[in-house]
């Protein structure tokens, strides 16, 4: 099958990995044709992501590049692109410019989307081309590739409604968790399967990058990213070294605690690997406890058997959690040293999918309908 994956990630070797990275990869690496085609990005995000910008321009500005066999990466770069601001009035602002946007489909991309079998919609900006999708192709099977509700990563209201005016006009709706189907009612075409591991990956890695005799603790992520709590952690176990690897997390933080920024999935494994612990500080509330189920980083730690600091709202999702409090903990050095002297335990790991696997599944529900 021919896939064509729209989302609002980089496809590029320096950046972060997500869930759409792994599956897209896997597809490839099982025989399937794949392109990916990065979405929300424009001049105007030199100003938010240089870095990122000056790369994508170098290299994928308008036309793909072959960056695997049968893997193929492009990104659309107007001048100027729609995009969710957190404000409420300019969001009502934005409405008009995200219908423009989302209905002025390059050459490029309009050739993309007529080869495609599968046009694969990352839930995000990318929702803003269903339509134009529909449109240019209407015997592809359309697929929502739903990674967190809107509303909790602030998408504007209305790509929110956008999602609500198109969700059961996909063919397929895959969600990693129980919690985010059931924002999408009874609709039949809703699919849970869950995020994957990397087990490749952590498997290779044998060399710590830790200096003996020194304790560590790993944060991945910057998704509802805690300060107050890692700021707490820190002071509370200055014998520990928290890593923090993320986009935008602050870097006023205590000594103890490195400020790693982005980077590359594959220099970050090891890190993972061999802490004493893991950590998820999320700041969430009731509505995010999907993260239970689709947290990536969850799901790595628990792979490389680490003990994991994570609010007490997450403290069932996995037998390694040691819960905290959100609001007034009181014991962070007694969690921390417990959470950094639990033995790792192997069966940890147990009903991990590769992403090799997670692909297969992927690749039979398309089959499927």
């Amino acid at each position: 099958m021919k896939f064509l994956f729209l989302s609002t990630h980089a496809f590029l070797p320096t950046t972060r990995k997500t869930s759409v990275h792994f599956v897209s990869e896997a597809l490839a690496a099982r025989g399937h044709e794949v392109e990916t085609i990065s979405v929300g990005f424009s001049a105007l995000s030199y100003f938010k992501k240089k870095n990122v910008y000056r790369l994508l321009a170098q290299s994928q500005k308008n036309r793909f590049v072959e960056r695997a066999p049968r893997y193929r990466s492009a990104c659309y770069m107007p001048p100027l692109h729609a995009f969710s601001s957190g404000n409420a009035m300019l969001d009502v602002a934005m409405a008009p410019m995200f219908s423009l946007y989302g209905n002025t489909i390059p050459a490029f991309m309009r050739e993309a989307i007529r080869r495609a079998d599968v046009v694969v919609i990352e839930s995000g900006t990318a929702v803003a081309f269903f339509k134009a999708v529909r449109r240019i192709n209407p015997s592809a099977k359309t697929l929502y590739f739903v990674r967190d509700r809107l509303d909790t990563v602030g998408a504007s209201v209305h790509l929110q409604k956008i999602e609500r005016l198109s969700a059961a006009q996909f063919d397929h709706i895959i969600v990693p968790s129980r919690h985010i189907a059931e924002t999408f009612g009874a609709l039949p075409q809703v699919e849970i399967i869950p995020q994957g591991i990397d087990k490749q990956a952590f498997d290779a890695s044998t060399v710590s990058p830790y200096a003996p005799g020194t304790i560590n603790a790993v944060s991945v992520g910057n998704m509802l990213f805690d300060r107050d709590a890692v700021v707490a952690m820190a002071k509370s176990a200055p014998h520990v070294t928290f890593h923090l690897f993320g986009e935008g997390i602050p870097d006023d933080l205590p000594e103890n605690a490195k400020v790693y920024g982005e980077r590359p999935f594959s220099d970050i494994i090891a890190y993972i690997k061999f802490a004493h612990f893991g950590v998820a500080p999320y700041r969430l509330t009731e509505r995010e406890l999907y993260l239970i189920e689709s947290s990536l980083k969850l799901r790595q730690y628990s792979y490389c058997a680490l003990p994991v600091l994570a609010p007490s709202l997450m403290a069932c999702a996995f037998p390694n959690i040691i819960g905290y409090s959100l609001t007034g903990e009181t014991d962070w050095a007694e969690k921390i040293n417990t959470a950094a002297t639990m033995p790792h335990l192997p069966e940890w790991k147990d009903g991990i999918l590769s992403w090799d696997e997670i692909a297969e599944r992927f690749a039979q529900s398309v089959d499927a309908h």
